[in-house]
């Protein structure tokens, strides 16, 4: 899991950046993220911050990378708290990013931010085209993303021995995806509940 998102969201920064000429920093610390070194790959993207403040631009691939370095370093309170950044600042919202806040809310066992990040995140569309005003254009397919985001929502209520919660989630998941037979196993544990 970890790896995956950490992966979808690297290849959407660097097309963010492919199509929207970011700063070198930026490019940089995606350069550094995808080569796997990412104590360097955050150092970049701080750097992207503080440049992109001081000239009054928009932060937020800054803030998203940063989220992204700090995600892969398994510093997850860091990771939320940049990510979240990156979204009020204006970045392009998308299951991913949403996925990613609410895994590493999982991971602060903080489930009810969990929740929230997944229910914002399975209301996006499932594929979305990226562009960001050029001529362009990169479709993105997010249906596995968000099968994970409402899989991942049935665990937090589980964490949360909020049984009712995580029938009715997993009602709805079994429903939407009748082929995973690892949710068939998890539907028979939680009728025992």
């Amino acid at each position: 899991m970890k790896n995956r998102n950490t992966r979808s969201l690297i290849l959407l920064t660097a097309m963010v950046c492919f199509l929207t000429a970011c700063t070198n920093y930026v490019k940089d610390g995606t350069e550094l993220l995808e080569q796997g070194k990412n104590q360097e790959a955050a150092a970049a993207f701080e750097q992207a911050v503080e440049e992109a403040e001081k000239k009054g631009e928009n932060v937020s691939e800054a803030y998203r990378g940063l989220g992204m370095a700090y995600y892969a370093q398994e510093d997850y309170e860091a990771a939320r708290i940049n990510l979240q950044k990156a979204l009020e600042e204006g970045a392009v919202q998308t299951p991913v990013i949403y996925n990613l806040i609410g895994v590493c809310s999982m991971n602060l066992e903080d489930y009810d931010s969990a929740l929230t990040a997944f229910e914002q995140g399975v209301q996006l569309p499932e594929s979305g085209v990226v562009s960001k005003g050029t001529k362009l254009e990169q479709t993105v397919d997010y249906s596995e993303v968000i099968q994970e985001m409402k899989r991942n929502r049935v665990a937090c209520y589980e964490k949360k021995l909020d049984w009712a919660g995580a029938k009715a989630a997993m009602a709805e998941y079994s429903m939407e995806y009748p082929n995973d037979a690892d949710a068939q196993k998890e539907a028979e544990f939680l009728s025992t509940r």
